[in-house]
């Protein structure tokens, strides 16, 4: 006799009989789910019949394209008159009752007056609705004819402010805060296109007249091919810094700071350690103060990095550079003092504008751009701080960077 197998053919193995009951559960609750979805829908619609004639006349005004202050007008005046008219009926209603018939004159002049005092108190109603409606949307109005008065070619203009102490003033002032931060992103923009233009034009045709030199002769005379890749090489470095400064310095303004807590003096340290080739100039620090900044590090490092630079670049060989942080009243002071060629009183009041050079020929023969000490000003100025300078022609110079904690 041939043995059946159960365990197989009929009866469900535990692991199919709990998935079973799992899709058994989800559906339960799919539909407990669905139910109650159902029951929403049914009270929101139920809800917006009862609604319906209060909400009828805002979606009738929401499609017709008038005024706003006509809106409003309608909509008070409407529901006034309505509450008005049904209080007035229900003091009528309710004298006619307790008078019972035994004086119709008087339910006449009762009526009369009743009309006339709805009436009346519509009118006002509705006029001052007007008159404060225009009030209040007066502002709104200027509003909107000021920015149509702003164009891409006068960013210049801002909203007038609005005498009022509400959500209007505080739009206005937050408009007029987009319109500086637009204008002064078109100006930078502006900068960066106008010195792109101008500078890299005396680089390129350097290159340029290289260029023509070595297709006549270059390829015989060795002493004009070796002269002739060094100043293509020099003067296409002197345009890759010179791009890399002008980026830096159009995106300046716009940058986010990563503020960040840390001590200034472990950072300057830092940073004078990390200079190893200076060329026979030697640079020290002086510090010990451990004041905490709650700053941009990386700002302060370039903005740091660009005055020792600068004050390399123009000091004499064997000759000293000197970086001092000092911490005084809360306000944290870096100098950088140099006593290289100085500078003229002439010069000092141009030397942080643009591509300002007070010895033109060394400067570019130096590699400089006449864009560090731009950069360096628009650093603190980003930073809250200020820079000063000074310099006497021919014995140093000597800049100071004043930071608030």
């Amino acid at each position: 006799m041939q043995e059946t197998n159960l365990s197989n053919s009929t009866v469900p193995q535990p692991e199919k009989k709990e998935a079973v009951e799992e899709t058994l559960r989800e559906l339960k609750a799919e539909k407990k789910q669905r139910e109650a979805n159902a029951k929403k829908r049914g009270a929101r619609r139920f809800f917006k019949a009862l609604l319906w004639p209060f909400t009828a006349p805002f979606r009738l005004l929401k499609k017709i394209r008038v005024p706003l202050t006509v809106k409003m007008l309608l909509i008070f005046s409407v529901f006034f008159s309505a509450i008005l008219v049904g209080f007035t009926i229900f003091i009528v209603y309710s004298v006619a009752n307790h008078l019972a018939g035994d004086s119709a004159e008087y339910m006449s002049r009762l009526i009369s007056t009743s009309a006339i005092i709805v009436s009346a108190s519509i009118i006002t109603f509705t006029a001052l609705t007007g008159v404060i409606s225009s009030l209040i949307l007066n502002p709104i109005r200027r509003i909107t004819k000021g920015i149509d008065d702003i164009t891409a070619e006068d960013l210049s203009k801002r909203l007038e402010a609005v005498d009022t102490q509400d959500e209007l003033m505080e739009l206005t002032n937050r408009i007029n805060g987009m319109l500086d931060n637009i204008e002064e992103t078109f100006r930078r923009q502006e900068n960066f296109v106008a010195d792109a233009s101008h500078e890299l034009k005396t680089p390129l045709a350097v290159i340029s007249g290289y260029v023509n030199l070595l297709k006549r002769w270059g390829a015989k005379d060795e002493n004009i091919l070796g002269e002739a890749i060094e100043a293509i090489h020099r003067e296409a470095e002197n345009m890759r810094r010179m791009v890399e400064q002008l980026l830096l310095l159009a995106r300046i303004g716009a940058i986010s700071m990563n503020v960040t807590s840390f001590c200034a003096d472990e950072v300057l340290r830092e940073t004078v350690e990390g200079y190893v080739l200076t060329e026979g100039r030697h640079i020290e620090y002086e510090g010990g103060e451990r004041a905490t900044l709650e700053t941009d590090k990386n700002l302060l490092i370039e903005l740091v990095r660009i005055l020792i630079n600068n004050a390399l670049k123009y000091s004499p060989v064997e000759s000293t550079v000197q970086v001092k942080s000092v911490l005084q009243d809360e306000t944290f002071t870096i100098s950088v003092t140099d006593n290289g060629a100085g500078i003229s009183e002439a010069d000092i009041p141009h030397i942080f504008d643009r591509f300002y050079r007070c010895d033109k020929v060394r400067g570019r023969e130096s590699g400089g751009t006449g864009l560090g000490l731009t950069i360096a000003k628009s650093i603190v100025e980003t930073l809250g701080g200020k820079i000063e300078v000074n310099s006497v022609l021919g014995e140093g110079s000597v800049f100071t960077v004043q930071l608030h904690l």
